[in-house]
């Protein structure tokens, strides 16, 4: 990452238990996290919570909404006190992939790990519903 993409202006912080958007919320950013952890869970109607995942510096997230414009699919919460995030924007996504275009394909490498994850817990969740 540039120096310029890590300057403090870029980073917000979080305290423990913080959310930094809800599910169905409309979200123009995306985030990496620098320091911390960061939760993101899904919600049902009934209010059950199931964890997708728990994100560790280096790891990013928000990536959908920024790029497909559609509501947040998951909440983020910050798990641990003084969680420090990058925070891109559009411009500043578009900036990075332009001069860093590895940065694009680690987040394809990472967006369909989720997809195959998630894929492989929907068929659990359809073995263990035909018992």
């Amino acid at each position: 990452m540039s120096e310029e993409m890590t300057n403090d202006k870029f980073i917000q912080s979080y305290g423990k238990d913080q959310i930094i958007f809800k599910q169905n919320s409309s979200g123009n950013e995306m985030y990496i996290v620098s320091s911390g952890r960061v939760k993101l869970f899904s919600e049902s109607e009934t209010g059950r919570r199931m964890v997708l995942a728990t994100l560790k510096p280096g790891e990013h997230f928000g990536e959908m909404s920024l790029v497909d414009s559609s509501p947040r699919s998951a909440t983020a919460i910050a798990t641990r006190e003084n969680t420090r995030l990058i925070v891109l924007d559009k411009p500043k996504f578009l900036y990075l992939v332009s001069q860093q275009p590895e940065f694009a394909f680690a987040m394809m490498e990472t967006l369909c790990q989720r997809i195959r994850d998630s894929n492989a817990q929907l068929s659990e969740t359809k073995r263990k519903g035909k018992r």
